[in-house]
């Protein structure tokens, strides 16, 4: 049997940062809020947990390229416009492969992220 990942847990400053970070997440991408707390923040994919752990130490804050999160979305547009003004910002411009549409962006929190939304199957 080949191990299922089933949870990611990226760490979050303490504080304001979290409830930014929760509500880029919920409201921009439209993850399930499953629990919430002072300090943790579980979120709810398809088949994922993204847990958002509250912390205090810098050294547990850095942050850059890696991880990088990938969510396919259905309509590419309005998920980025919504994070945007969640305070996400694109990371280069929009790519047009031929497989459908792949944009970077960086959360409030400081974690890259990438939105693929795939070419539709023609009937």
């Amino acid at each position: 049997m080949i191990p299922r990942l089933s949870r990611v847990v990226l760490m979050v400053r303490q504080g304001e940062a979290l409830a930014k970070a929760t509500e880029f997440y919920h409201s921009g991408l439209g993850l399930e809020v499953v629990r919430a707390t002072d300090d943790f923040t579980e979120l709810q994919t398809d088949n994922l947990a993204l847990s958002l752990q509250g912390v205090l130490s810098e050294s547990k804050l850095s942050t850059g390229y890696s991880p990088m999160l990938t969510f396919e979305v259905k309509d590419m547009d309005s998920i980025v416009a919504t994070c945007c003004q969640l305070g996400g910002h694109l990371d280069g411009p929009i790519q047009y492969p031929a497989y459908g549409k792949i944009a970077a962006m960086r959360a409030p929190c400081g974690h890259m992220i990438g939105i693929f939304e795939p070419v539709a199957a023609e009937d």
